[in-house]
């Protein structure tokens, strides 16, 4: 018989780490425009931004996200990462799943949220698959969860912590799931990995 262990889950802790700083793993050449835009001041920054680059956007959104040498305006810094998400930059793709998910600068809105995170989560983001996992768990889809926790347990970019916590929801969940569900669930998360 299968025990429910969790009978609520705060939406909440979707917000677990999910701001990002981006760190491109493309070329050298990215890594040092990266760093000049991470460094650059407000004005200049701007420039390049709507000038399409997709960094500095990132950074610009940073930017308004903590106040850094601008006033903070969530609405605009939702607005300038989800320019640079919608150019492929992960750690975008990753804050906006989280502000759509929050409601923070935009409203909420759980399907472009859960559309985001799976964008992150292609990337080899196991931040993203932990807050996929979260989002299945509190709808009670735990086989959904299970295996979102065993991709964010084994993505590609390994955060230590998001490890250890995807772990000790497996273990949670399997009191929920047969063991049919949780090969299957394992299979997704394979077949997941291998589409990518």
């Amino acid at each position: 018989m299968k025990k429910t262990i969790f009978s609520t889950l705060l939406f909440g802790a979707l917000s677990f780490n999910a701001y990002a700083d981006y760190i491109p793993q493309q070329q050298q050449s990215t890594s040092a425009l990266a760093a000049q835009y991470a460094n650059m001041d407000v004005n200049n920054l701007q420039r390049y931004a709507k000038s399409g680059q997709a960094a500095a956007q990132f950074y610009l959104g940073m930017h308004y996200q903590y106040g850094k040498g601008v006033a903070k305006d969530e609405k605009q810094a939702f607005t300038w990462y989800k320019a640079a998400a919608d150019q492929g930059i992960t750690a975008a793709q990753l804050n906006v799943g989280r502000m759509y998910a929050d409601g923070i600068g935009i409203s909420k809105n759980e399907n472009q949220a859960r559309q985001y995170f799976e964008k992150a989560a292609s990337h080899g983001d196991n931040r993203a698959s932990f807050n996929l996992a979260m989002m299945d768990e509190q709808k009670k889809n735990y086989m959904g969860a299970y295996q979102w926790y065993e991709l964010s347990s084994r993505d590609g970019m390994l955060d230590n912590k998001v490890i250890n916590m995807s772990e000790a929801k497996k273990t949670a969940l399997a009191a929920n799931l047969t063991s049919d569900q949780i090969r299957t669930a394992r299979d997704r998360a394979d077949k997941w990995i291998q589409a990518q």
